[in-house]
């Protein structure tokens, strides 16, 4: 892959189910009952391989559980599990540019800024203060290669006023203009 553009990607995974961010509580039992039900079942091999949803799921309260670590590929891809991640950087020091685009009214991602790889504190849910994408282990312990990738100039951040997948066609040639195009 020579370039990358991820709109409201969830590469840093989601947290909370949609609409059910913790400073939405306006639907806060509801959601907290999800969680209780579902929340570690997307950790399940089977649904794993089948729902594709519940691979983005980290929950911030069991990012050590072995259960996480074993079966979530989004452990195995942010590089959490521990094991050699020296084909992902290789080929992430490939790209000559990677673009990641936040979506600023987000309410189906939480945290919005895992777009851009930030992450929910080691302190959730007592803190709710987001980590940016320089503060993630991911990054600190450049884990796949982000932060050399960044250090390289390869990393762009950018974002648009609207919610998920709410961008328009103008923001996409603009993006594609502005990284991509001599």
């Amino acid at each position: 892959m020579r370039n990358f553009l991820s709109i409201d990607g969830i590469n840093g995974g989601v947290a909370a189910f949609p609409q059910c961010a913790p400073d939405q509580r306006w639907v806060g039992p509801i959601c907290e009952a999800i969680a209780d039900v579902l929340g570690t079942l997307a950790y399940n091999p089977l649904v794993q391989g089948y729902l594709f949803q519940a691979n983005y799921y980290r929950d911030p309260m069991h990012l050590k559980d072995p259960i996480y670590l074993s079966y979530s590929q989004l452990a195995r891809w942010n590089g959490e599990t521990g094991a050699d991640m020296s084909v992902e950087k290789a080929n992430l020091m490939k790209t000559t540019r990677t673009v990641w685009i936040l979506a600023e009214k987000d309410t189906m991602v939480w945290p919005r800024e895992s777009e851009q790889w930030g992450a929910p504190p080691d302190t959730y849910p007592k803190s709710l203060v987001l980590v940016p994408m320089e503060q993630t282990h991911w990054y600190v312990d450049d884990t796949f290669g982000l932060r050399t990738a960044h250090e390289a100039g390869k990393v762009f951040l950018d974002s648009f006023k609207g919610a998920h997948c709410g961008f328009t066609e103008r923001d996409l040639t603009g993006w594609l203009d502005k990284y991509f195009r001599p």
